[in-house]
This record gives structure tokens, C-alpha cells and sequence, in this order.
């Protein structure tokens, strides 16, 4: 069996037919500024939720971690010279205190690229609100493929067909809606 027959939800559907309704959705968004305003500031909000306590504190803990790996691993080595501790006492400490160097190394990355993405996130919506949001309905209406494509990417939009037959449009606004009616979708998708 192939992974397409052992899917409930197999059908595709035509592009033409299905992405009018999805851009007919959007740009409703986009023709309310308040609403769009709203649900961006709401998906910013969730995404700084997101980020477990204070990152700023965080990234100073990790950061401090670090600065005491790298003086730990100075002093095992001058107790080494001086005789302290041999050379496989020094190796293991050093083998351990490494392992924690990495993992303040990757926390500290992970953290940063958080802080990259909300910041992207707020780049976004400063763009959706500015160059799409504040356009007459009728320049939002005559937006050609490549610069709705660049909208959907702004909003990091998916659009799913749920088992029911419902189009589901989420993204950055979380899941906000079903786009078109099961019956509509379903006399399209005859033809697709």
C-alpha cells in the first residue's frame, strides 16, 4: 500500500479553485487593520509566552556558565602542573566541564535564534501593517500571485483540508478560520 492510499484525505485540489477563497479570506484580514493588528499582536504575545522565564537572565546565566567552564578548566590544568591531580584525573574533569561548555554553547544559540524569530515576527507584522494593510481594497484586490505568495509568507500561512472537507487556513494568527464551506469545496474538488 502506498502512503497516499492509506491517507482518509488523499484527493488533491486545484490551486485555481482553492486559492481565491484562501486569498478572498486573507485579504479580509488585511482590509480590517484592527483585526489583522489584533491577531498579530496576539501571536507575538504567544510566541514571547513561549519563551520559558526571563531569556535575558537566562542568557546571562548560560553566558556566566561558560566564563566559570573556562576558569575551572585553567585551574585543573595548573593543578595538573603542579602535580594535584594527575593526567587522568584532569582528563575526566576536563571531558565533563567540555560537556557543560557545550551545553551553555547550545542554550545560548537556542536562545538567540528565539529572540531572531520574534524579532522577524515583529518585522513581519510592521510590514503586513504598512505596505498591506494600509492598501485601498481595490490595490489588495488586484495583488498579483507573487505578492499574495509574499503576504502568505508574511502571515507563515498553512492551509489544510480537514477530514470534513473544510479548507483551514492558520499561521501566524493561530488557527483562525475555516475559508470555504464543505459542499462549495466538494462540487469543486469533482472537477479537480
Amino acid at each position: 500500500m502506498s502512503r497516499v492510499e492509506g491517507c482518509e484525505n488523499c484527493r488533491t485540489h486545484r490551486a485555481d479553485v482553492v486559492e481565491p477563497r484562501v486569498w478572498e479570506f486573507v485579504s479580509g484580514l488585511l482590509k480590517d487593520p484592527e483585526r489583522l493588528h489584533k491577531g498579530l499582536q496576539d501571536m507575538i504575545k504567544r510566541e514571547r509566552d513561549g519563551l520559558r522565564g526571563d531569556p535575558d537572565r537566562e542568557a546571562k546565566a548560560w553566558a556566566e556558565k561558560l566564563a566559570d567552564t573556562d576558569q575551572k578548566r585553567a585551574r585543573l590544568q595548573d593543578m595538573a602542573a603542579e602535580g594535584l591531580i594527575d593526567f587522568d584525573e584532569l582528563r575526566a574533569k576536563l571531558v565533563a566541564l567540555e560537556e557543560t561548555r557545550d551545553t551553555a554553547r547550545r542554550e545560548l544559540a537556542r536562545l538567540e535564534a528565539r529572540r531572531e524569530q520574534l524579532a522577524e515576527l515583529e518585522r513581519d507584522r510592521d510590514t503586513l501593517i504598512e505596505r498591506y494593510a494600509g492598501m485601498v481594497p481595490e490595490a489588495l484586490d488586484a495583488l498579483v500571485p507573487e505578492k499574495r505568495h509574499r503576504v502568505y509568507n508574511l502571515l507563515k500561512l498553512r492551509v489544510n483540508l480537514s477530514t470534513d472537507r473544510a479548507l483551514e487556513v492558520s499561521g501566524a494568527l493561530g488557527d483562525v478560520a475555516d475559508v470555504c464551506e464543505t459542499e462549495t469545496l466538494s462540487r469543486s474538488s469533482s472537477t479537480a
